[in-house]
């Protein structure tokens, strides 16, 4: 019989990964320094350079890790059919459970993708740009009248991240996921003038 055994550095990566994740969303990437990741995961600072480049690799790499798998998700969403409310529901639902499952990872993929350290390609998909792309999409069919999709998708991110970051900042309670109804309501509000 054969089995996997971790090798001791893929266990060192992982602790330097959580430590710094929680490091970033806690303080920021840049008030965080390599000796306070090397401390919360419990190693000698050296030990980063051994797996990462930089601390800048390192947070680029945590998010592209996490990132990739949800901007898949987006555009099966986004190409999934039905109305542009159904096929939010679907991004909302997922959304909200990405939120409970994991609130720290989804708090940094959703503030890093827009930072300055963001390096994503023009044509990767975000939140913001599957939204506008719907949008637009149904406007030009006449679907939907009387909307301007640049704002309106401006409008609907605000709704939908709006109690994640009531719930990140002690205004709401969670879990997010039994919400997502509420929140469809009140884009269906702003979907139909």
């Amino acid at each position: 019989m054969i089995t996997h055994i971790e090798k001791p550095a893929s266990k060192t990566r992982q602790r330097i990964t959580n430590a710094a994740l929680e490091l970033f969303v806690a303080q920021g990437i840049a008030a965080t320094t390599t000796r306070d990741i090397a401390a919360a995961a419990d190693i000698a600072e050296g030990t980063i350079y051994r797996h990462f480049e930089s601390k800048e690799a390192l947070a680029q790499e945590i998010f592209m890790e996490g990132y990739m798998p949800f901007a898949k998700a987006l555009v099966t969403f986004e190409q999934s059919g039905g109305t542009v409310a159904e096929r939010l529901a679907r991004v909302v639902e997922y959304f909200y459970g990405l939120f409970d499952t994991d609130q720290t990872r989804w708090v940094y993929l959703m503030t890093y993708q827009t930072g300055p350290q963001s390096k994503l390609p023009d044509d990767t998909p975000t939140p913001h740009r599957l939204l506008l792309k719907m949008l637009t999409e149904s406007v030009k069919k006449g679907e939907m009248k009387g909307l301007e999709p640049k704002l309106t998708a401006q409008i609907l991110l605000g709704i939908i991240l709006q109690p994640a970051d009531g719930i990140v900042y002690g205004q709401l309670q969670g879990p997010l996921s039994p919400r997502a109804g509420e929140v469809m309501q009140a884009i269906g509000k702003v979907l139909t003038p």
